[in-house]
């Protein structure tokens, strides 16, 4: 139980993370939101590890994998997903970014060798049937809808796919906070040398500088802390808990919930065919979560 309910807070906050983005458009270029938002949670991160004394990472291998974790999942997972937040609407861009379930899986079949027997398989198309009706009923939906928005989006998921797998590799072989910490500031080397040479804002819109002065911080710390660190941490922590497949099938959730923000906050319409897929999507991850077989994997 403690494992689905990790896997659950991770994906809403994972889900939030898109609007928020949205809303800093207005403030700061995309690449020095970025930047911060992985500066501090990396910080956050690392602090907590020195205050409860948590051993350091010591050979050379340790520090590769966090460099690699560093590299796909946060200069490139984070790059792809603020492009894309500037392009595309909010509940789109969560919707599109959980195609990295499928690319994980099958990079998770090839390199841990976790071999899916046939009910996992079937639910994960399922699920992922549900993504691609919700995917192609938003894009359609609105004309004109950059293409480039999609392509950051894909390239998004296939970094953050790519960090799954080397997490799940030395789960159990690095401390979950250093390991975290360290690769969210690695990570934002690369962000930050982007946010240097972005040259004007995403949005040119005037500002009130005491607006500015309380609105963005905020946004930017809630983007940090409970959108990055906590949930990263989480994840990591499950990572050695559970088959990768398994968790990934809770990324399903993560377009329902980031449908319903969209919706309620941005006024993003829902169809026939959106509330279809949430259904389908609902339906596969409730059968991967409670069928005998997983339980057992899980517990």
């Amino acid at each position: 139980m403690k494992v689905q309910i990790g896997a659950v807070s991770v994906m809403l906050s994972w889900a939030s993370c898109y609007p928020l983005i949205f809303l800093t458009l207005d403030y700061a270029p995309i690449m020095l939101t970025a930047f911060y938002r992985s500066i501090i949670a990396g910080l956050f991160l690392v602090f907590i590890a020195l205050f409860l004394k948590r051993p350091l990472p010591t050979n050379r291998r340790q520090w590769l994998f966090i460099t690699a974790i560093g590299i796909s999942a946060t200069s490139i997972g984070f790059w792809g997903m603020f492009y894309a937040a500037s392009l595309i609407s909010p509940g789109l861009a969560t919707v599109l970014t959980n195609t990295q379930p499928l690319i994980a899986g099958i990079l998770g079949w090839f390199i841990l060798k976790e071999h899916m027997d046939k009910s996992v398989v079937l639910a994960l198309a399922i699920g992922f049937a549900g993504i691609a009706m919700i995917g192609s009923e938003s894009l359609w939906s609105n004309n004109g809808q950059p293409v480039y928005g999609v392509i950051y989006i894909l390239i998004a998921a296939s970094g953050i796919a790519v960090s799954n797998i080397l997490l799940k590799l030395i789960a159990s072989k690095v401390d979950i906070y250093y390991a975290t910490g360290f690769q969210l500031l690695i990570g934002a080397i690369p962000l930050g040398i982007f946010s240097f040479y972005q040259a004007h804002m995403t949005n040119a819109n005037v500002i009130d500088p005491i607006v500015e002065s309380i609105v963005y911080p905020s946004i930017v710390t809630l983007l940090a802390i409970p959108g990055t660190a906590l949930p990263f941490l989480i994840w990591f922590w499950l990572m050695d808990k559970a088959p990768l497949y398994h968790l990934n099938m809770y990324s399903f959730l993560t377009p329902v919930f980031g449908l319903y923000l969209g919706w309620f906050y941005f006024d993003e319409t829902l169809t026939f065919w959106q509330w279809t897929g949430i259904i389908i999507i609902a339906l596969s991850v409730g059968y991967i979560s409670f069928n005998s077989n997983t339980k057992r994997a899980l517990n």
